[in-house]
């Protein structure tokens, strides 16, 4: 049977340049996955959000920008499912097309980065209301990202847009990437390689969801 994981379509998506270290393609999956399927346990908020909980700061805005929660797929240099028994059937067949050496190839083609001996995590996240990412830098050993959209129906009033820029101002915008179920952005770490997540309105009437993919070195 062939792979849920459409190989030819990412490593054809090659990174545009070295200053522009990123690209986008769409057809992420051979199969629909539908919005059903997303995971509804094991969720986890982001830590800053629980520290400013206990510092009695619940619904200030920055405690809304933290309402992101994840779940792990995969964790960092595993391969066996966490938790398979709650989740539905298809995330089993992603996790192995994920673990193949097929994949390896093909987002190493993408990144124009050579992932064949890194570690990897595969998390499952979703952005609720008021949530955003400020410009920022990934950190020298996370080398490589791979960011697959699941986000239903998406309309820009669900916000969300990922924001690749040339500077740490958030207005330096190169391009605008929608987070549209079944397209997906590979972005290879440099130190100029800088990005933002756009606000989540509180009116949005959808979660922005995705499964990201970390290529770690050691």
């Amino acid at each position: 049977m062939a792979s849920i994981i459409n190989y030819d379509a990412l490593s054809q998506a090659k990174v545009s340049a070295p200053e522009l270290p990123y690209s986008t393609y769409s057809g992420v999956f051979n199969r629909e996955i539908p919005a059903s399927a997303f995971p509804s346990d094991h969720f986890e908020f982001h830590s800053q959000r629980k520290l400013l909980e206990a510092l009695g700061k619940k619904g200030t805005p920055a405690w809304y920008q933290h309402n992101v929660r994840t779940r792990t797929l995969l964790e960092l240099g595993q391969s066996e499912v966490f938790s398979p028994q709650t989740l539905d059937s298809i995330w089993l067949d992603v996790a192995q097309g994920l673990l193949s050496k097929e994949y390896r190839q093909s987002i190493s083609e993408a990144a124009q980065f050579d992932v064949s001996k890194l570690e990897f995590q595969a998390h499952f996240w979703e952005f609720g209301q008021g949530s955003y990412f400020q410009p920022h830098v990934d950190k020298p050993h996370k080398k490589v990202t791979h960011l697959m959209y699941l986000t239903e129906n998406w309309t820009p009033d669900v916000g969300g847009e990922l924001n690749i820029l040339r500077s740490k101002s958030k207005d330096d915008v190169i391009k605008q990437i929608p987070p549209i179920n079944n397209n997906a952005v590979v972005l290879h770490r440099t130190d100029n390689a800088w990005h933002s997540v756009n606000l989540i309105p509180h009116e949005s009437p959808v979660p922005r969801r995705l499964l990201q993919v970390w290529f770690w070195s050691k």
